[in-house]
């Protein structure tokens, strides 16, 4: 009897321990949500650490709630922690790199940024007499924008509207500016893809070949995956791109995971390169991480590479591209910019990757990005979202022309690239509890309306 009460006893033990070590490595997710957010608001965004720490993440569960969240201003060290001990996360800031979560212990060194980016001036062009440019509405483009922020229940933080290359107008939330750096989230994969451009265009990588993963070398399937499979999201890896689901693959990648590239590249083969599209962060971050690898290769390091070819040319200067522990950037996701820098960004496609003079990316990449990926029923280009409409559904902003592409994130981050119109749009924002497409999408189509289409070119 005394032995069963004490296997009994025992199993008890085994089970609260098991529970115990569950809640630790869920309420861990939390934290470093919270943790990694908090740092880079605080930090790179230069917003105020009280506001951050107190309204930043409402509208989220309950549970993150429980959640506490310190900011160290001296050491630029944030620290959250679960109740009873649970779930411990910390993300450190450093200069030029922003802010990376240190769950997994010592974070890599990381070399000093040797190229300056001068920041080019880019300031409004005023409706003025002579300056004005006729194809604005400026009277209904000024009614949208105002109307927007009056009324803001999507939670807009920025909204710029550039057309032939200059400002026309932007507007900012209470405690968002011109200077503000804004967080990309999947935004970053639309980056990720231009610096796979930029090395495209200095014959460092070609997208027909086969992405050089060691971890695939003498693996028969994978070794088929391409460039182009990773980048228009057919390379038919497996991924759980599922953020409701707490201990998800993404959110371990992104809020746990050491080396966040490094998920994808051991993910089984589900479907034949190029034959089944499925949006996965990890493919995007096995991108990145691939694309450090080649650089590193060829005697080139990451960061100078992406502020040599491209970063410095335009003059984004506010552009911050943050690693994981490992090193390698974050490119799915941690990209932080001003909303002039992300029109920059879009205003390059625009011009078909021409800067100044100075080509920056391939002829033709702009087009190559907006070609929908053949199984995405014309949703998704090569890490760009498309307005087309599908097979079974409607185009994501109905009103607007087919030809818009644009980069897409979480909670509302967008820049829409125009060429009917030679107009780039840019959208922050802290959406929550609905579609963020659907809560921007009529704003859209009013800024759309209010430019007409250039002298002599019909508008779809």
């Amino acid at each position: 009897m005394g032995y069963a009460l004490a296997a009994l006893g025992a199993a008890a033990a085994a089970v609260v321990i098991y529970k115990g070590v569950e809640l630790d490595r869920t309420a861990r997710i939390g934290a470093g949500y919270k943790a990694k957010i908090a740092c880079s608001e605080i930090f790179v965004a230069g917003r105020d650490a009280k506001a951050v720490i107190a309204h930043e993440f409402d509208g989220m569960p309950a549970a993150m709630a429980q959640i506490n969240v310190t900011a160290d201003m001296d050491a630029k060290i944030v620290r959250a922690k679960a109740p009873f001990g649970l779930g411990a996360a910390r993300a450190i800031y450093r200069d030029g790199y922003g802010c990376t979560l240190a769950n997994a212990g010592r974070l890599a060194p990381l070399p000093g940024l040797t190229t300056a980016i001068e920041a080019q001036p880019w300031e409004k062009a005023p409706p003025v007499s002579g300056q004005a440019n006729p194809r604005i509405d400026y009277a209904a483009l000024d009614f949208a924008l105002t109307r927007a922020f009056e009324n803001n229940t999507p939670n807009h933080r920025a909204v710029l509207v550039a057309v032939d290359g200059a400002i026309v107008d932007e507007r900012y939330a209470d405690g968002f500016d011109k200077g503000t750096e804004f967080l990309s989230w999947s935004m970053g994969k639309s980056v990720t893809a231009t610096l796979v451009g930029a090395a495209v265009q200095r014959g460092l990588i070609d997208i027909s070949d086969p992405a050089p993963v060691p971890e695939w070398a003498g693996d028969a399937e994978k070794s088929r995956i391409t460039w182009n499979d990773l980048l228009q999201m057919q390379s038919g890896l497996a991924f759980e791109e599922d953020y409701e689901k707490i201990r998800s693959e993404v959110n371990r990648m992104l809020f746990e995971k050491a080396e966040a590239g490094a998920v994808a590249a051991y993910s089984a083969v589900e479907h034949a390169p190029g034959e089944h599209w499925y949006y996965s962060s990890g493919t995007t971050n096995l991108i990145a991480r691939t694309l450090k690898q080649v650089l590193e290769a060829e005697g080139l390091e990451f960061y100078a590479f992406a502020h040599e070819a491209l970063l410095a040319p335009i003059g984004t200067a506010s552009v911050v591209m943050e690693p994981d522990a490992s090193g390698a950037m974050i490119g799915s996701s941690f990209v932080y910019a001003t909303a002039r820098d992300w029109a920059r960004l879009g205003q390059l496609y625009l011009q078909d990757g021409v800067w100044n003079g100075e080509r920056l990316l391939p002829e033709g990449w702009n087009e190559y990005v907006a070609a929908p990926a053949g199984a995405s029923d014309n949703q998704y280009g090569a890490q760009f979202w498309l307005n087309l409409d599908g097979d079974a559904r409607e185009r994501f902003f109905p009103g607007v022309t087919e030809e818009m592409y644009f980069f897409a994130g979480h909670e509302g981050q967008y820049t829409f690239i125009i060429p009917d119109k030679r107009m780039v749009i840019v959208r922050t924002g802290m959406t929550r509890g609905e579609s963020a497409m659907k809560a921007v999408a009529p704003l859209v189509r009013e800024i759309y309306d209010a430019v007409g289409a250039p002298s002599g070119e019909a508008v779809n």
